[in-house]
């Protein structure tokens, strides 16, 4: 008698090497039971169902959920980098950046999720967050005052050229090459701003330094983007133009 035995899936009895049906139940070799079957055909229906209920759900609903998972993921960082650091140096240190970091991600998930089509909360929400990561990071950092004297100002420079470049993108009527050219404009006033803020806080005097070369790098690529645009009269729409 061969010593290598197989076993029927379906009663468990031993079966010889050289079967094709079980002698008791009757089960072809191979072949997996009802109750696997069953197992199988359950499960994808499961998965199915799970899948079915995520597509009927709402573009506010989708939003909440990842705005939930968010929550979650986040926190549960929070609470493994705070324990380990605890364990490793019995105190607070280096997890108070990951945590501050990790809060002002979770504030402007949360200012995007609730307030999409708000695109001024959106701003001024993501602006307060990140203002107090920075002010934050600095005292955690024996508050040398790089914080407040500059991080905010060049922050605050930037929200208010993305305010700008938002607002006459909104009120152009055609949209085409001219919304890059505003965007490299805003691109080259934005390297003025953290050339002079950077000078102010080291030097104590506003100087234009390097920023002279990003912006006379802008200024004839947007006149040219400019040109092109209205030279073309009724504009080209970028997402065409660009096969998107």
């Amino acid at each position: 008698m061969n010593s290598e035995m197989n076993y029927c899936n379906k009663c468990g009895v031993e079966l010889d090497v050289n079967m094709n049906f079980c002698p008791l139940c009757g089960l072809s070799i191979g072949e997996k039971s009802g109750a696997d079957e069953l197992s199988t055909s359950q499960q994808k229906l499961e998965k199915d169902k799970i899948i079915d209920d995520f597509e009927k759900l709402t573009k506010a609903q989708r939003r909440k959920l990842f705005w939930e998972l968010s929550n979650i993921i986040l926190f549960s960082g929070i609470l493994v980098t705070v324990t380990l650091n605890l364990f490793l140096n019995k105190s607070i240190t280096w997890s108070s950046y990951s945590t501050v970091a990790s809060l002002a991600v979770l504030a402007n998930i949360s200012v995007f999720t609730f307030w999409r089509h708000r695109m001024l909360i959106i701003v001024l929400g993501s602006l307060v967050s990140t203002s107090l990561l920075l002010i934050l990071l600095d005292l955690f950092s024996t508050n040398v005052g790089w914080g407040i004297k500059l991080g905010i100002p060049i922050l605050l420079s930037f929200y208010i050229l993305l305010l700008l470049v938002i607002w006459l993108i909104r009120i152009s009527k055609q949209r085409g090459f001219n919304i890059l050219a505003i965007i490299f404009l805003a691109i080259g006033l934005f390297s003025i701003c953290v050339d002079g803020f950077v000078s102010l806080y080291f030097v104590h005097q506003f100087q234009i330094r390097w920023s002279i070369i990003v912006v006379t790098s802008m200024i004839p690529i947007s006149v040219l983007l400019f040109y092109v645009h209205y030279r073309l009269k009724k504009g080209v729409d970028l997402r065409r133009f660009f096969h998107i």
